[in-house]
């Protein structure tokens, strides 16, 4: 059976970037595109139509989000790419909407940075029991955030935007390790960190539970590019590490390599610290003026969420060989992500040392795990020392 197929601009702003076919499904079909407004053309996109695919392929929420496929259905979309059309693919990350061909709306009457919304898909997946169906409050709804982890936006009462992360399993360690990761920053004095505060949220089966919220961000006048996005606008070849094809276009793009270097390193050693597992490209970022497309620098640290070994059962913590931890990031053995860090002293050693009460937030049966907790961080903290006073820590293979 043949789709039907409906043309949309894609829109930087008031910026028409291309004319786009898209089927009732949200599947991408034909793409002209505005030469003349090529520069605002998404970066991920530009070396070819296949890539541009992938773009848009990836503006959807993930299908993986917890409680997505039941959101889907109480919402009536078939997939989360027609939830992106239903909502003009909008964004609370960068400039980027669809316009239906035939109507005449501006960014002025559609964005989510002025313009008031409900994220009506979180809402059901982070309070999945407890939904009040709010779809007749507003024409556009929040559908695109990346990640996998219940997340819901809000408007506070100065008219700011806060996304609310909720967490996987019983534990709230998630929520807690944000706010764990944030307070190492702050005592860092290192500014460019996203700043977490811990918020009560209803959890499945009308329990009160925690979850963490963040203000965006984004702006009108600032736009977020994942680092992933940035990668494809170049080829890399197969195994190599994302680092220096990532250096390559952040240079290029106008950044530059002292600030680059500088961001990277501290990011790289306070990653090892709490043992962040999940530094993957979409989890770093940089951000542009989407008007000038002049780049502004990174994106402040966020997402710190999967570290402090939250998934490992208290049992097998003793267990944990902290030179053989795996990492979703540059490269996969986390020790050797340290080779990449030019400026060792980044990190104030002395200002590391970390007050673990926090963890006490957590569900009763997870403190036992506090102790153990602060163990591996001190050892951490004892190897980042040794790193910092010149030791290639990667070379020794001691599970200290």
């Amino acid at each position: 059976m043949k789709r039907h197929a409906k043309e949309y601009y894609l829109m930087h702003k008031d910026i028409p970037v291309c004319l786009m076919e898209i089927s009732d499904d949200g599947t991408l079909g034909s793409v002209r595109r505005n030469e003349a407004a090529s520069a605002h053309f998404p970066l991920g996109g530009q070396m070819n139509n296949m890539k541009f695919h992938e773009w848009w392929r990836d503006r959807a929420i993930p299908k993986t989000r917890h409680g997505a496929r039941s959101a889907l259905q109480r919402l009536g979309y078939s997939s989360t790419n027609s939830a992106l059309v239903n909502n003009l693919a909008l964004s609370l990350s960068d400039c980027y909407w669809i316009r239906p061909r035939e109507e005449k709306l501006t960014w002025k009457d559609t964005n989510l940075f002025t313009n008031d919304f409900v994220d009506t898909f979180g809402e059901i997946t982070i309070n999945r029991d407890h939904m009040i169906d709010l779809r007749k409050e507003t024409r556009f709804n929040c559908a695109t955030s990346q990640g996998e982890l219940q997340k819901k936006w809000c408007i506070d009462k100065e008219g700011r935007r806060y996304m609310i992360k909720g967490n996987y399993g019983q534990s709230y360690q998630q929520s807690l390790n944000e706010i764990f990761a944030a307070k190492l920053h702050e005592q860092q004095g290192f500014s460019e960190y996203t700043h977490y505060s811990l918020v009560r949220l209803q959890v499945d089966g009308n329990v009160e539970g925690l979850g963490c919220m963040c203000y965006d961000f984004c702006s009108e006048d600032v736009e977020c590019i994942s680092a992933w996005e940035l990668l494809q606008t170049i080829k890399i070849k197969q195994n190599e590490s994302y680092y220096y094809p990532l250096k390559k276009v952040c240079l290029k793009l106008g950044m530059s390599e002292e600030k680059f270097s500088d961001f990277i390193d501290y990011q790289i050693m306070t990653d090892y610290l709490i043992t962040n597992t999940d530094r993957h490209m979409n989890n770093i970022a940089i951000v542009r003026n989407p008007n000038t497309l002049q780049v502004l620098g990174f994106a402040p640290i966020y997402d710190s969420g999967n570290s402090m070994f939250y998934n490992i059962p208290y049992e097998k913590l003793s267990q944990v060989r902290l030179d053989d931890i795996r990492t979703h990031s540059f490269i996969e053995k986390e020790i050797k992500l340290l080779q990449y860090v030019r400026n060792r002293s980044l990190v104030d050693i002395d200002k590391a040392e970390m007050d673990f009460s926090i963890y006490e937030k957590d569900v009763l049966e997870r403190h036992i795990r506090i102790p153990k907790l602060k163990e591996l961080y001190e050892r951490k903290l004892e190897k980042l020392r040794a790193f910092q006073k010149g030791k290639d820590i990667w070379k020794n293979r001691s599970s200290l």
